[in-house]
């Protein structure tokens, strides 16, 4: 009995045990431990990396771990380039280089693997390792380096080529566009690029969004950045020597009394990216684009362009011709179902002369499900419903109004006071798309109308829906101003000075040619920035570069901070803005 009840004991001891080492094992289940974020790491390389006389047609360079080699074609960049792509592959822990040409006597080459290799595991990226040799006897040691950024708002540019042309060459200007350059990189996601192992020479510097992957600048829609001077090549900067110590300019010992003369220009370069904007005048569209509207738009500004009709047009026809802002568009408004055809003729000076005839039955797929068109309409008043002290109001319409029939059931109200049938419009404009109201306001005194629908007739028979606004008259404490005095460079022949907002959009914007005080005024409370247009053209707008004309886009300096404006402020400027290149 007492054998039969320790056997039970030691059974249930066993159960227990087991139990408990299966909790405790399950609670404490390893993690892994933290996660690697080590890159690799190169271990060897064959020949050595800044070997000198090479003559192997193969290079390995290994790591202490497994790694990817991802794009390598678009990632791997080899300066000077070469006529064929070598064959870059993997081994195990090692990358291999087999060149398929022989290589330029007395050159040094680079490669630069850029964010080709990863770690097998983690995806730890080894970025920017290069691998230089010499075919000769020494290896060169010199550097060019910069940044490339849009040259409309200076945001930098990623993932396009820099190219290096040494000045030696013959037609030196028309290289970028025929021939492979002397030296390769591309820019990073802060758009700063760096070419090593450069020659003791002077380069063009040119860089390209290469749409063809070829390496010219053979497309119109390629952007480009270039320098208009020639750049030496400089020695990178290092940290300055202690009394009696050898310096190290990139693996190369020098002593310091030889010690070479830093360029900062040649290390801070700045290219600035735009894409060249054909300045032949052509025709672009004409086309019935609705019912009642025909469109016609330019490449350029077309102010002297002729846009006319040989016919005689009755008078319900109601043609007007209207411009857009840029002049780049002009517009036809005319009624629907006069006439079924129209000869248009277009001209401008010798470049264009075209002549169509459009029928005007304008055919729409969706009509049947479509509802009846209506006038849109808006007006002037700035954010929160405020009309400046001294303005009008002002209607803006969709197309111009024909005839306008006010009914006595419209609504004016003044703060308490209602005013039935009170309101009287006149044109704005000599289209016909703008609309005066003919009424005296008192300042810091709250209004609001009311239009019924079916008053005002556009040119095409549409009509308006219900108007409605409500707003206030602005005291001098809503609002603010802000002066500045901008000097413009010497020998500049205008400048446009911009007010945006904090996204960069043009707000309001004055041209000068001489030293004086700027001031944009009636401002609404908000944040604000100042930046100017160095127009060398004359033509009121940024134009952009040319490379094979050899001009660089106009120059946009941008004030030092932004502008916080309060309601009832002035922001005065007292520091003259100097503008220089």
């Amino acid at each position: 009995m007492i054998r039969k009840l320790k056997y039970g004991f030691v059974c249930l001891g066993l159960l227990l045990t087991a139990f408990l080492a299966q909790r405790c094992a399950n609670a404490v289940a390893p993690t892994g431990g933290p996660r690697d974020t080590t890159p690799p790491v190169v271990v060897a390389t064959a020949p050595e990396n800044h070997s000198t006389n090479f003559i192997n047609k193969k290079i390995e360079v290994t790591f202490d771990e497994y790694v990817t080699l991802e794009n390598a074609n678009q990632n791997v960049l080899i300066s000077p380039p070469l006529s064929e792509k070598p064959d870059i592959k993997l081994k195990n822990k090692t990358v291999v280089i087999k060149f398929k040409e022989d290589l330029a006597a007395n050159t040094t080459y680079t490669i630069n693997f850029g964010a080709a290799i990863k770690d097998l595991h983690e995806g730890n990226q080894f970025k920017d390792y290069v691998y230089s040799f010499s075919t000769g006897d020494h290896i060169d040691t010199l550097c060019i380096a910069g940044k490339v950024v849009n040259a409309d708002d200076k945001k930098p540019v990623e993932n396009v080529y820099v190219s290096l042309y040494a000045a030696d060459r013959d037609n030196l200007d028309s290289l970028p566009m025929t021939t492979a350059p002397n030296y390769i990189t591309k820019t990073d996601k802060e758009g700063n690029f760096k070419l090593d192992g450069l020659a003791d020479k002077q380069y063009l510097v040119f860089a390209l969004k290469d749409v063809n992957a070829n390496l010219y600048f053979d497309l119109p829609n390629e952007a480009v950045a270039f320098l208009d001077t020639l750049v030496a090549a400089s020695y990178k900067q290092t940290a300055l020597p202690k009394a009696n110590d050898t310096i190290v300019v990139d693996s190369v010992a020098v002593g310091t009394a030889t010690l070479p003369v830093y360029d900062q220009n040649s290390l801070d370069l700045t290219l600035y990216m735009f894409t060249e904007v054909d300045s032949t005048q052509v025709l672009l569209e004409k086309k019935l684009v609705e019912e009642g509207l025909l469109r016609f738009v330019f490449r350029h500004p077309a102010q002297d362009a002729v846009v006319m009709t040989p016919e005689m047009l009755p008078d319900t026809f109601n043609l007007v011709a209207t411009h857009s802002a840029a002049s780049d568009t002009v517009w036809w408004y005319f009624t629907p179902n006069v006439k079924d055809s129209l000869w248009v003729q277009v001209k401008y000076d010798t470049i264009i002369n075209d002549s169509t005839r459009y029928s005007l039955k304008f055919k729409d797929k969706n009509a049947r499900n479509k509802k009846p068109e209506t006038l849109k309409v808006s007006n002037n008043l700035l954010g929160r419903g405020g009309l400046i002290a001294g303005d009008d109001l002002i209607l803006k319409f969709s197309e111009p109004i024909v005839r306008y029939e006010m009914p006595d059931s419209a609504v004016l109200k003044c703060d308490t006071s209602l005013y039935y049938g009170r309101l009287a419009f006149e044109p704005a404009d000599e289209e016909g798309l703008k609309f005066r109201l003919c009424t005296p306001f008192s300042a810091d005194s709250s209004y609001s109308f009311e239009i019924p629908d079916s008053v005002f007739f556009g040119i095409r028979g549409r009509t308006n829906e219900t108007i409605k606004a409500d707003f206030h008259v602005m005291g001098d404490d809503e609002y603010g101003n802000i002066y500045i005095t901008v000097s413009p460079p010497e020998g500049m022949r205008q400048v446009v000075v911009q007010l945006t907002d904090e996204s960069g959009k043009v707000l309001k914007q004055q041209t000068i040619n001489k030293k004086q005080e700027v001031m944009f005024d009636h401002l609404m409370p908000a944040k604000y920035k100042l930046r100017a247009l160095l127009d060398a053209d004359g033509n009121g707008k940024w134009s952009t570069g040319n490379y094979h004309r050899r001009t660089l886009p106009e120059t946009i300096l941008d004030y030092r901070d932004p502008l916080e404006l309060k309601a009832g402020w002035d922001i005065d400027l007292e520091d003259v803005w100097e503008l220089t290149y």
